[in-house]
């Protein structure tokens, strides 16, 4: 049992017994005034010894309820003998009815304190019962305060039984902590087989953990190892060795090292190393660690280790380092960008990714972050990417991307990462695939494709696919849109006259004017040779709003083209043809809804009313007279819209 726990049940039964007393000392004190209230022979200074009793109870019961127990004790027991004694001196000195209580003092006292304490108490009662002795001899004692001798009967009587209940607390205090100590003996019973068990269950633990531990006196240059321990060094199990023997079974291209570990541990107070032994005639790795207790004079005594079978661990890390090795060796030569980073830290660059990113050398890669090869545009996804690639999100393998050069180029590349580890710690390895010449051709295609040559307008396949998703808009929101079809009423003479070079100036000319005139979101388009389309997408719900904003941009078009054309060509003598030409347009309008209407439909609506604008005299604006049909339309298709969503 630990000395704590003694304490505790001995604070405990102490408590318990001072509790008793301070009741009894209470309980008499009270008693001792209500008999002495009704004797009518009690004189007022009789009560003061009752009353003095009944104050120390109470100051030892406020000092216990404040958890000073020692304090309690004091004033209780050294309370009773000064009040007992004055007592006595006014109730017949050593032969005083009182003195009967100075035993039980002692006895109390020998309970709750200890021996030397008792000794000083016994002592002083001793003494204080000597005084009244002689105080009796000499007459010196006040003789009017005589107890009669029925209430002497009756103090003693009390005081027995006072001594008798007390007896019995003390018994029944004692008989408790008797318990207690039989229960605290069960639980170290108990803590004992669980203390085997843990032992048992060390053991076993060690054995799965092919880890052992050992002791080692340094005085007596004893080394004891566990079972465990014993296994790993090749030694029968239960034996000891010493540092002599120890070192033998170290590898011997490691005894150096192992030594100067150990003469720095016995120095720093701790041991920590990795080497091998020769156990049961096969190389091991190990890894010992130690911590080293030293005598007040600084003298090493002793030393608490483990040794840890680390075989299977250092063959895999040998092998991953020789496969690393592969690695650099086969990503050196290949033609393909490669980084390894960790958290955008660049700790690796083969040759083809320094000559990607124009880079003099390997250490002017890797002082940058992946974050400063990034084009700023494309640098959230990028970071995104990262970070599902860290978890482990799927992702498509490769994506294409924009980077930047040392000098700030940017580059279009196709990059693919994957999760690695690199020097024994997670990475991401980046292969990087420059693809800006594949880039520049698709634009080119496009270019080609969607858009026309000379005037860099959107051609007529680009339109159609404008005006389809314009159409599928408007169909979504209710609004109308319109497409104009023109036509250059005086470009033919131009050629005729000048040339295709500068029949294609004023075109050039009157495309950037053209593109001037709509807002960002509407297209302007080629349609082939003189003739332009606009289309002015998402106007307003209301067809009259919709076609007067309509009329509007197209009197401002044909405005904007009627203006004179200066065209400056060179000629074959490096002489500049200078040629101003005026050529106004024909505008027709088709506003559409898009209830029923397609895209060949409404473009043949806008090329009939340019058309109709061209037969009554050019430089004209007509309005498709389909638009109305397309508004009564758009009405009822609306209408029938919303009954079919609320039906």
């Amino acid at each position: 049992m630990s000395e704590r726990s003694q304490e505790s049940i001995g604070r405990q039964s102490a408590r318990a017994i001072l509790r008793y007393a301070i009741t009894a000392l209470v309980v008499v004190s009270v008693l001792t005034l209500a008999l002495l209230a009704m004797d009518t022979a009690s004189t007022p200074l009789a009560f003061l010894g009752p009353l003095s009793m009944l104050g120390v109870g109470l100051m030892s019961w406020w000092w216990l309820s404040c958890g000073q127990i020692n304090r309690s004790i004091i004033s209780l027991v050294y309370g009773v003998c000064l009040a007992a004694t004055g007592i006595a001196v006014f109730t017949g000195g050593i032969n005083s009815p009182i003195i009967p209580i100075f035993p039980v003092l002692i006895l109390n006292y020998g309970w709750l304190s200890n021996t030397a304490s008792t000794i000083r108490l016994t002592l002083l009662i001793t003494a204080l019962s000597l005084a009244l002795w002689a105080a009796k001899l000499l007459g010196i004692l006040p003789m009017g305060m005589m107890t009669p001798s029925s209430s002497h009967i009756m103090h003693l009587v009390i005081l027995y039984a006072l001594s008798a209940a007390l007896t019995a607390f003390i018994m029944r205090a004692y008989k408790h902590q008797i318990g207690e100590l039989d229960a605290m003996s069960e639980e170290l019973a108990g803590y004992t087989q669980l203390l085997e068990q843990t032992a048992n269950l060390m053991e076993r633990a060690q054995s799965v953990a092919n880890l052992g531990s050992w002791f080692g006196d340094l005085v007596t240059d004893e080394i004891t190892p566990s079972a465990q321990g014993c296994k790993i060094m090749g030694i029968p199990s239960g034996t000891s060795t010493n540092y002599r023997g120890y070192i033998a079974m170290v590898h011997e291209s490691d005894r150096q090292a192992v030594t100067q570990a150990w003469q720095t541990a016995l120095k720093n107070g701790t041991l920590d190393i990795e080497h091998r032994i020769i156990a049961n005639g096969a190389v091991h790795w190990v890894r010992q660690k130690a911590k080293i207790e030293y005598a007040p004079d600084a003298t090493p005594i002793s030393a608490l280790g483990i040794v840890q079978d680390i075989t299977a661990h250092k063959l895999t890390q040998l092998a991953l380092k020789a496969s690393e090795e592969r690695y650099r060796t086969l990503i050196e030569w290949t033609p393909e960008a490669i980084l390894v980073h960790r958290n955008t830290h660049i700790m690796y660059a083969n040759p083809a990714a320094l000559k990607l990113f124009g880079a003099s050398s390997v250490q002017s890669l890797l002082r940058k972050r992946t974050t400063d090869l990034i084009h700023p545009d494309f640098r959230p996804t990028q970071l995104a990417r990262m970070e599902s690639i860290k978890k482990g999100e799927p992702l498509p393998p490769s994506t294409e991307t924009r980077f930047l050069q040392l000098d700030g180029s940017p580059i279009d590349v196709e990059v693919q990462g994957t999760a690695i580890e690199f020097d024994g710690e997670p990475a991401i390895h980046v292969s990087i695939r420059d693809i800006t010449q594949r880039k520049h051709l698709e634009r080119e295609i496009r270019q080609l494709a969607f858009y026309d040559s000379l005037t860099s307008l959107p051609n007529r396949r680009l339109l159609d696919d404008r005006l389809r998703q314009a159409i599928s808009a408007n169909r979504r929101s209710g609004h109308f849109g319109a497409l104009m079809f023109l036509d250059l009423d005086n470009f033919k003479p131009l050629n005729d006259k000048y040339g295709h070079a500068v029949g294609d100036l004023l075109l050039a000319q009157a495309a950037m004017r053209l593109t001037r005139c709509v807002r960002e979101m509407d297209t302007v388009a080629r349609f082939g040779g003189d003739e332009f389309v606009v289309l002015l997408a998402e106007l307003d719900t209301d067809w009259q709003k919709a076609r007067q904003y309509a009329e509007t941009v197209a009197e401002k078009i044909k405005s904007t083209l009627a203006s004179p054309y200066s065209l400056s060509v060179p000629s074959q003598n490096n002489d500049s043809l200078h040629v101003e030409h005026h050529c106004t347009a024909s505008i027709g309008i088709a506003v559409f809804a898009s209830a029923n209407a397609d895209v060949q439909e409404i473009t043949k609506w806008a090329d009939a009313a340019m058309y109709q604008a061209k037969n009554e005299g050019r430089n004209r604006i007509c309005l498709s007279e389909h638009s109305t049909d397309e508004v009564v339309n758009h009405y009822f298709f609306d209408s029938s819209f919303s009954l079919m969503e609320k039906g």
